[in-house]
């Protein structure tokens, strides 16, 4: 059992979960007086292995980023027969344990969503995509500040992974109360549970889903099985937010709507058009048109009959 141990600079002090990955153990690092996150690798990843030499390009690349919304997350570590990925503690809730709580106001949810759409670009810009971004990928501090977790570790190859077979809360559950049992699942662009690759407006998609969970207080997909929750997320049609939350903002309730569409075509382009439209709600503007056009838009009944004037819709 690795709980209690001292492991090079770390003393191991519980197993926790950080996010969606499971055994993670909280330490602290004895020489610089900080809580670490750490997960035991069964050995260092090899470069001669195409997804273990991916993992390692990504978890570089990473390393490059400096932005005070993402995790840190350090160089691989060997002492003695033990290989760590270390990563930063995060203290807070996560967006998860926030929705399970009820509906929160609009100017959290607003901040919340700026703060992680700025993490976001910064991740987009240099080369990277989340791909599983979830509620729980997502920690709201003590000074309601944002930490994005999870970015690099969908690369990590899950036989590298140690679970510790001494430890036997390794063998439990591990699901936090309230929160459905494929939480992890739900968040997937209509376009990944179709198999094909996520990219930036996947991430987009992912992010609306929980930004609207978290003005509604309720959790949106929440099938029994897999093959019930792919259904939902491909063919399951939110409502305006605005119609089941009246007092809400109508530039929120719009620009939700544009984040959940079903076609990546139809949503936001990038985190840079939505941060745009972020901070227009943020300094009280009205947001009447979106940064951007979709690519199929839905003919309103207004649009109808300026079809046959010749204007264009607004």
């Amino acid at each position: 059992m690795l709980i209690g141990k001292q492991i090079g600079p770390y003393r191991i002090l519980s197993r926790d979960r950080l996010a969606d990955t499971r055994h993670f153990y909280k330490a602290t690092h004895i020489e610089r007086r900080e809580t670490a996150a750490l997960l035991f690798l069964t050995r260092p990843p090899r470069q001669e292995d195409p997804a273990e030499s991916q993992f390692l390009q990504k978890l570089a690349l990473y390393a490059t980023l400096d932005h005070s919304n993402l995790a840190r997350l350090f160089p691989i570590e060997t002492h003695d027969e033990h290989h760590i990925l270390p990563m930063e503690f995060i203290h807070g809730k996560t967006l998860a344990e926030i929705i399970a709580g009820g509906p929160c106001d609009f100017d959290l949810a607003l901040q919340t969503a700026i703060q992680t759409v700025r993490a976001l670009l910064e991740v987009h810009e240099n080369g990277l995509v989340h791909g599983r971004l979830t509620s729980r990928s997502l920690f709201l501090q003590e000074d309601n500040q944002v930490k994005l977790l999870d970015i690099v570790l969908p690369y990590l190859p899950p036989g590298l992974v140690l679970q510790d077979p001494e430890d036997p809360e390794s063998r439990e559950p591990d699901l936090p109360a309230g929160q459905p049992p494929l939480l992890h699942l739900s968040y997937r662009a209509p376009e990944q549970v179709r198999g094909e690759p996520g990219d930036a407006r996947s991430d987009l998609f992912s992010l609306g889903a929980a930004l609207y969970e978290l003005s509604l207080g309720e959790f949106l997909f929440t099938g029994g099985d897999g093959a019930a929750l792919d259904r939902q997320i491909q063919d399951r049609e939110l409502p305006r937010l605005i119609s089941v939350r009246p007092q809400t903002s109508p530039g929120w309730s719009r620009l939700l709507g544009a984040l959940l569409q079903k076609d990546p075509a139809d949503r936001y382009p990038s985190a840079y058009e939505l941060l745009s439209d972020l901070e227009k709600l943020n300094y009280g503007f009205s947001l009447d048109k979106l940064a951007f056009r979709p690519a199929n838009p839905r003919l309103t009944r207004r649009g109808f009959f300026r079809s046959f004037t010749g204007e264009l819709e607004e």
